[in-house]
């Protein structure tokens, strides 16, 4: 439910923004160079790990021109545990994302390569993880919109691919075969923060 309130305000967002393009003036002059604040994200894992849930990181951005830039960002997401206490995930990912940056918008894809590292507790049977961290890519479109006063809004949607590796569990509700794997998990976020 979380997952869809973030993408439905990030489709919503990406759509009034560009409305108000005729009524900003913008009073400095090329394109924005530094970007960074925070995230609301959400992200639904399929594969061995099979949940979802809200939460919250940081982004950093440079633009090295109109059309090639730097990214990381850092998020956390707290996953419930069979034993009902808050376990968290976190993720890392940081690369290049190409596309086009203007003094009013950025549209760029990226791919960033990062890791992700899940919580292990006693508890927590149904992901039976060895080692806890894996490579990950954070794939997908980034569109920001830069405002004169040196604020900004970012819509980020797309997958985070996981690399759990070549292993293979049994299910303890189901009692099948699981191959690990790389699998994909959609994921959103819906950013705020400054440029300059």
């Amino acid at each position: 439910m979380g997952f869809r309130i973030v993408l439905v305000i990030g489709l919503v967002s990406a759509a009034i923004l560009p409305a108000a393009h005729g009524q900003i003036v913008l009073t400095y002059p090329g394109i924005p160079r530094f970007d960074a604040g925070v995230q609301f994200t959400g992200i639904q894992f399929n594969g061995p790990v099979t949940t979802g849930n809200l939460g919250v990181g940081l982004h950093f951005g440079y633009n090295f021109n109109s059309y090639l830039s730097f990214e990381s960002n850092v998020n956390a997401f707290h996953l419930a545990s069979s034993g009902q206490q808050e376990l968290r995930t976190t993720e890392a990912f940081f690369g290049p994302r190409i596309g086009y940056t203007s003094r009013e918008a950025g549209i760029y894809l990226k791919v960033l390569p990062g890791f992700i590292h899940f919580p292990r507790e006693s508890d927590q049977v149904t992901t039976p993880l060895n080692p806890s961290t894996h490579f990950a890519l954070d794939t997908g479109v980034v569109l920001l919109r830069y405002f004169p006063n040196h604020f900004y809004v970012r819509f980020d949607g797309g997958a985070t691919i996981v690399n759990y590796g070549s292993g293979v569990f049994v299910d303890p509700v189901s009692g099948q075969r699981v191959h690990l794997g790389i699998r994909g998990a959609p994921a959103v976020a819906l950013g705020v923060g400054v440029h300059f």
